[in-house]
């Protein structure tokens, strides 16, 4: 694999661990009920790993538009 692909792949899974987070979060705050005080903090937990998502997803297209221009 190429040094390009390696970063494609790394970025891949830290998108995936972001996502993951992000869904883990989602479940704890439907299980709270509503006005519960940990709901804000949870929620702007989730909007700062959601947020942190764009521009990882902004590499990764950029990583795969330059896989797809190395010769193979």
């Amino acid at each position: 694999m190429t040094e390009t692909g390696d970063d494609l792949r790394a970025t891949s899974e830290a998108i995936v661990a972001d996502a993951e987070r992000l869904r883990e979060i989602e479940e704890r705050k439907q299980e709270l009920p509503e006005g519960h005080p940990d709901l804000a903090g949870l929620s702007a937990e989730a909007e700062k790993v959601a947020r942190a998502i764009v521009p990882k997803t902004v590499a990764e297209r950029e990583l795969a538009d330059e896989a797809a221009t190395e010769p193979a």
